[in-house]
């Protein structure tokens, strides 16, 4: 029998469904079709083996799942045959009979894993973790250098990896915020490392080779990485899953440049609305912004990013305190020539104090005080140090401290796009997308603070003025996939917004299933975030229920995880309906509280140890019954 008719019998006996053995079946077909030994080609009898490499990815919002994708598609170029898996889903069994492993995997907040990682690292970092001495594996660690725990999580991995006797083949690399260029450049030679040797498994093709075979690819037929079938993890079940060839970021001369993070879109702003009544201690403004003609789409659930402008009067200062005129010629974040007004405005970060900046200045003012904060025993002095101090504040305390144009941006971090969480639906609204965002604004040091991005949409754009912006997957935080699964949804102050977008989302699709909102703010008179729209929900019966919480409201401050405790019985009733819960908000406080509100209501309602609560909530999170979008 040929290799190409045993494949389809080999699938009629393999625990497929109908469909997903046609989608196999048609994906070898064209895999075998383009196989096919042509003169003069290499006789299969020297086509090296491909080697297997499996890449694990541990994501909160969805990066490093995108980069594990994209790291799979170098590796099959390269003559690996790469698996892809979710940590969450990862058997960790299979760690012992792993031989080639990548790791890509973010720091959530301070330190700590993604929730998809938790439980992978509950047994990585157990008694009963295996022996790993036949794993050669290098890991890619994102994190956020403003964070002291800057990529702690991957750091913490990579160093248990090596205690369990795996080898590592290639140094980990910690990226912040930036992460494109250290990223590629570890892909690159991890890969290397790990097969310095391995060959292609065909010979090479020229780029008009190449070019010619991907415009001659069939309609409907499966495009590879590399030519090669990728296998990514989905529940218990390998399947091919087809990558696309190209970087993604953009489309042949004279077609309409598309847009992303490498060209925002210049969306129209519609709306500027403060949510807060009068007397309110807060600022929360609703924006809309319209889409029409980007090509952009979202989800319920996913993000905006939006690449702010700085303060100007704040780059002006930091001009005049360098002593500079603001013409001079420095690089902007692409490397192009640009004044240092124009880069201090659009290109750099000018308020948080980045380390080398930090260090620049100790070794230039011989501070003792500073020459600690950037030593190798720094921990909480230096967090306590950079709370409300910004980069003015240095320049104005050592004015003896000298920089030219060009050595002063080379110590600032590239200015970043922020994400907020999307607080509509698109089938709600059509064409737009809204966020809910709080304007920080604060005194610190005898001086008014303004948050970047906040105060950028709520103060610098006039209305009808264009932001840039892009949307953001958020795979890991959607509303039911069911419209008849119970849904309660926890966010206080501005982590209402992506509930506002799952109800909204829910009334358009006209779903059944139960709903249940714990809000809470400061106070109910003026900072009830969309009250109209919320009391309309509970009138049209969308909404089934409607906890509130408010802190100031009386002497004895109330939060949302309180009115969480005080329903354990009914959440409980609903958990085991198969509902399913969201949390959205502040990760350092609330979230983790409510995370240890949840665990005892499943103890008291669910009469459990709190082992067994423990093992409840697992069990949630792996049927994503427990979701959180936390910040």
């Amino acid at each position: 029998m040929s290799q190409q008719n045993s494949i389809p019998c080999l699938l009629e006996n393999a625990p497929f469904t109908p469909e997903q053995r046609a989608y196999l079946n048609g994906f070898f077909a064209g895999l075998f079709s383009r196989t096919t030994v042509a003169p003069g080609a290499v006789p299969m009898a020297e086509i090296k083996p491909l080697e297997p490499l499996t890449i694990l990815f541990g994501s909160q919002t969805g990066n490093c799942e995108n980069l594990a994708k994209r790291v799979a598609k170098e590796a099959g170029k390269r003559g690996f045959a790469p698996t892809i898996h979710d940590l969450a889903k990862y058997p960790t069994t299979q760690l012992v009979s792993e031989s080639r492993m990548l790791i890509v995997t973010s720091t959530y907040g301070d330190g700590e894993p993604p929730d998809n990682a938790k439980s992978f690292w509950e047994i990585l970092s157990g008694a009963g973790a295996p022996k790993l001495e036949a794993v050669k594996y290098s890991v890619c660690a994102l994190g956020d250098t403003n964070y002291p725990k800057f990529c702690g999580f991957g750091k913490e991995v990579d160093e248990r990896l090596e205690k369990l006797g795996a080898t590592r083949v290639h140094p980990r690399t910690d990226c912040d915020v930036d992460y494109e260029e250290p990223f590629s450049k570890w892909a690159d030679e991890a890969l290397g490392a790990l097969s310095a040797a391995a060959k292609p498994l065909t010979p090479a093709l020229s780029p008009s080779d190449g070019a010619r075979e991907n415009r001659d690819q069939p309609s409907g037929e499966a495009v590879t990485a590399g030519g090669r079938a990728v296998l990514e993890m989905s529940g218990d079940m390998q399947m091919l899953s087809p990558l696309p060839v190209g970087g993604g970021e953009g489309q042949g001369e004279g077609a309409t440049p598309a847009f992303g993070k490498k060209n925002p879109f210049p969306s129209p702003l519609l709306t500027n609305l403060k949510l807060n009544a009068e007397g309110s201690a807060k600022d929360t403004r609703h924006f809309e912004f319209q889409l029409e003609g980007s090509g952009l789409t979202y989800e319920a659930g996913d993000a905006l990013c939006v690449r702010p402008t700085n303060c100007a009067e704040l780059a002006e200062e930091i001009v005049r305190v360098l002593g500079c005129s603001g013409e001079e010629a420095v690089p902007d974040r692409d490397g192009r020539e640009v004044s240092l007004r124009e880069a201090l405005l659009h290109h750099y970060e000018i308020t948080r104090i980045p380390t080398p900046f930090l260090k620049a200045m100790a070794e230039r003012t011989g501070d003792a005080g500073l020459k600690v904060l950037t030593g190798p025993t720094v921990n909480g002095e230096l967090t306590k140090f950079l709370y409300g101090r910004e980069i003015i504040d240095l320049l104005h305390a050592h004015p003896e401290a000298k920089f030219a144009a060009k050595e002063f941006v080379a110590l600032l971090k590239k200015l970043q796009p922020r994400l907020y969480s999307i607080s509509s639906s698109p089938n709600a609204h059509p064409g737009q997308v809204h966020l809910c965002v709080a304007v920080v604004r604060y005194d610190s040091l005898g001086r008014p603070r303004k948050g970047v991005c906040s105060t950028f949409l709520a103060e610098r754009v006039p209305a009808g003025g264009v932001v840039p912006v892009f949307t953001h997957s958020n795979k890991a935080f959607r509303p039911p996939v069911s419209g008849d699964t119970p849904m309660i949804m926890i966010g206080p102050g501005t982590g209402i917004a992506p509930f506002r977008g799952f109800l909204e989302e829910r009334q358009a699709i006209g779903a059944k299933g139960k709903n249940w909102l714990f809000f809470g703010d400061q106070k109910s008179s003026t900072d009830f975030l969309y009250r109209e729209q919320i009391n309309q929900f509970q009138q049209d019966g969308l909404l089934t229920r409607l906890d509130l919480a408010w802190s100031r409201d009386q002497n004895e401050k109330v939060y949302v995880q309180q009115r969480l405790l005080e329903h354990a019985r009914e959440v409980f009733d609903w958990l085991e309906q198969g509902g399913a819960v969201y949390v959205c908000g502040d990760a350092s406080r609330m979230a983790r509280d409510v995370d240890a509100a949840l665990h005892q209501v499943i103890e008291r309602a669910g009469s459990k140890t709190p082992e067994q609560a423990a093992e409840y909530v697992k069990q949630l999170k792996a049927a994503k019954c427990y979701q959180r979008d936390v910040y």
